[in-house]
C-alpha cells in the first residue's frame, strides 16, 4: 500500500501518544519505532548490547561542530555509494529497553528491520512509506520516510547540509561521530551517525528524542554490497490463518 505525506493507523486501535512520538523521533535505520519494539517485549541485555550502551552514553568536551567540508564530502560519498547491507543488531534505549534483530538496507528507500522473538515488531521502508508493524494486534502505521531518520541515510541524494544541520562532529583514533538535527524542526531531537574510519563503515547510530531518552542501535557482521530479495522490502499485513511476514 503507498502513501504521500501522511501517518495513519490502519487499525481502530491507537497508538498511545508517547508510543507514537517515540516511533517518529527513532526511525534509524536506520526510528523512537525501534525503541518501541523493546517496550513490547523486553529481552535480557546482551553482553555485546552491554558495550554498545556504553558507547552511546560517552560523554565528553562541549559539542563541536567544527566538520572539514572534505570530512562532509567523504561521509557524503560514503553513505551515497552504499548499495546493500545485511547485518546483525542490538537496539538499546536508555530507558531500558533492549532488542537483536536483522537489518537489510538497499539503496536508496528500502530498508527492513526483523526483530527476534519476543518483540512482534517489523519496521520495513518499501521506497516511499516507512511502515510500523505490530504483528500481535496485525496494526501497520504508516509514515513518510522523509518524517524518520531514516530518511537522511536512504535518501536518494545525500546532503548533510541541504535539510539537516550538523551540531557535533568528533573524530577518536578508530570512529568518526556526526550528530545531526533536522533544519526544520531542530528541537525535534537528533540522530548521531557513527562510522569506522579505515575502512568507512557505519556502524551505529543514535537517536536521541526531544526528552533526552537515546536509541542505540549498532551493527554487528555487516555485509556491503550482497544480493537481497526484492520481497524483503515489500509490506505484507498478516491476515489471520496466514504465516510469515
Amino acid at each position: 500500500m503507498a502513501s504521500s505525506n501522511r501517518t495513519k493507523t490502519t487499525d481502530t486501535r491507537k497508538i498511545g501518544q508517547k508510543s507514537r512520538s517515540v516511533i517518529v523521533a527513532s526511525a534509524l535505520a536506520m526510528a523512537s519505532v525501534l525503541g518501541g519494539a523493546a517496550s513490547i517485549g523486553l529481552l535480557p541485555t546482551p553482553a555485546h548490547a552491554q558495550s554498545a550502551n556504553g558507547a552511546a552514553n560517552e560523554t565528553g568536551a562541549a559539542k563541536n561542530a567544527d566538520i572539514s567540508p572534505e570530512m562532509v564530502k567523504k561521509i557524503e560519498n560514503y553513505l551515497a555509494n552504499i548499495t546493500t547491507i545485511r547485518a546483525d543488531f542490538v537496539q538499546i534505549s536508555s530507558d531500558g529497553g533492549t532488542a537483536e534483530g536483522k537489518l537489510y538496507m538497499q539503496r536508496p528507500g528500502k530498508m527492513r528491520f526483523e526483530y527476534n522473538p519476543p518483540a512482534q515488531i517489523l519496521l520495513v521502508s518499501t521506497g516511499s512509506d516507512f511502515i510500523y508493524y505490530d504483528k500481535e494486534i496485525n496494526a501497520p502505521t504508516y509514515f513518510d520516510i522523509d518524517e524518520t531518520p531514516a530518511g537522511i541515510i536512504l535518501a536518494k541524494n545525500i546532503s548533510l547540509s541541504e535539510k539537516v544541520k550538523i551540531v557535533d562532529y568528533r573524530r577518536t583514533a578508530e570512529t568518526i561521530r556526526v550528530e545531526l538535527v533536522r533544519k526544520s524542526d531542530p528541537g525535534a531531537g537528533s540522530v548521531t551517525l557513527v562510522f569506522a574510519e579505515n575502512p568507512m563503515q557505519l556502524r551505529q547510530w543514535i537517536v536521541t528524542d526531544p526528552t533526552g531518552i537515546q536509541t542505540t542501535v549498532t551493527l554487528f557482521n555487516a555485509e556491503d554490497g550482497v544480493s537481497l530479495d526484492p520481497e524483503l522490502f515489500k509490506f505484507k499485513r498478516i491476515w489471520p490463518n496466514q504465516r510469515g511476514g
